[in-house]
């Protein structure tokens, strides 16, 4: 990590102006966002100051997804979550559900557990957590939550802390004799501010440090006499570094706390397409650029046609875009941009790569 040293306090200040984030900078329903994965665990989470600069432009991805902001419109149980739902439950769009123990369930259950949804309600004030779904043999079934849980606040800017709770009551009866009751404390701070450096890009951020404490409560008829028992407490941290117009974080990085160890549960940041959706084929077309670094001009080469080319700085703005090039050659230049990192996305009747150019 690296931070600025004194003399460089007052430039670093005016580089790094404390950003507010509203409702607006996150997503709106039918907005999707592109998030790698990795497993690289050595990383540096824990620092964080004001005017701070989180470098983790050597993250490397091992599988990518599309996040989905789904209008609520499309949802199956709209009874639940819908516009005929009571008011503090319409949700705006639902998203996949990561948290949910479909593994752990399916092993002795004797019904499938499929698709986990995560219903939110987006407002001026306040993004709020309704409650969620889960397909029961292709049944999707709702549970709406009886003590909603606040995920964010507006405005919210450094050093603001709030405190929520979360509780939902899951019944899986008649299908299944299992019952869960999920109790979730939350205490949310934003701890930081300044730039995150990623693979695809620098942002101006802030750091938010969301403690949870998740005490479950479980009924089961399988083994011996049917009985509540306690599942053990689960202690983790999310941090999340979050930028103006971004629809998600661009970066979270999830620690589990397992008797006072801590230890990286999972690393998600948005990206450029990398051809690693799961389910994909990865595109079997080569493309290069060179030189590369440049001072001005860039030719790329393909082995099949290219028929769009995108430039994009490194926040991931668009500055050209040529469109029909038809051709397995391609030049451009660079001589009115200034020095750093610069992206080309290609586009073919093969898929999309994208190159990374740095121009002296």
């Amino acid at each position: 990590m690296i931070k600025y040293i004194p003399f460089l306090i007052f430039l670093s200040n005016l580089s790094f102006a404390q950003i507010t984030l509203f409702e607006n900078d996150f997503a709106s329903p039918g907005d999707t966002v592109r998030m790698s994965l990795t497993d690289q665990t050595s990383v540096d989470y824990n620092a964080t100051d004001t005017a701070f600069i989180w470098d983790f432009s050597s993250l490397t991805a091992n599988s990518q997804f599309l996040r989905e902001f789904t209008s609520i419109g499309f949802s199956p149980v709209q009874l639940t979550f819908g516009i005929l739902a009571p008011q503090d439950y319409q949700a705006s769009y639902f998203i996949p559900e990561t948290n949910f123990p479909l593994d752990q369930l399916n092993g002795f259950l004797p019904v499938t557990l499929t698709d986990p949804r995560s219903y939110q309600k987006s407002m001026t004030d306040s993004i709020t957590k309704v409650g969620f779904s889960v397909k029961v043999s292709d049944v999707d079934v709702a549970f709406p939550s009886d003590t909603i849980e606040t995920k964010y606040k507006f405005p919210m800017t450094y050093q603001q802390v709030f405190t929520t709770k979360g509780y939902t009551f899951i019944d899986l009866s008649p299908a299944a004799e299992l019952k869960v009751k999920q109790l979730r404390y939350v205490t949310s701070t934003v701890d930081g501010y300044g730039q995150l450096i990623l693979p695809f890009g620098t942002f101006e951020v802030i750091r938010v440090k969301r403690e949870i404490n998740e005490i479950d409560s479980i009924y089961q008829s399988f083994f011996g006499e049917p009985s509540w028992f306690g599942a053990p407490p689960i202690q983790t941290i999310e941090y999340e570094w979050i930028g103006q117009n971004k629809k998600d974080v661009l970066l979270k990085i999830v620690v589990n706390n397992a008797q006072g160890t801590e230890q990286i549960q999972a690393i998600e940041y948005q990206d450029i397409y990398l051809g690693l959706e799961a389910g994909l084929i990865e595109n079997d077309f080569q493309v290069s650029a060179f030189p590369n670094p440049t001072t001005d001009l860039i030719q790329v080469n393909s082995d099949v046609t290219i028929n769009n080319v995108i430039l994009l700085d490194a926040k991931g703005l668009t500055l050209e875009q040529q469109v029909s090039v038809d051709s397995k050659k391609f030049s451009l230049n660079l001589d009115a941009y200034s020095s750093g990192i610069y992206f080309l996305n290609i586009e073919s009747a093969s898929g999309s790569k994208t190159i990374r150019v740095t121009k002296n």
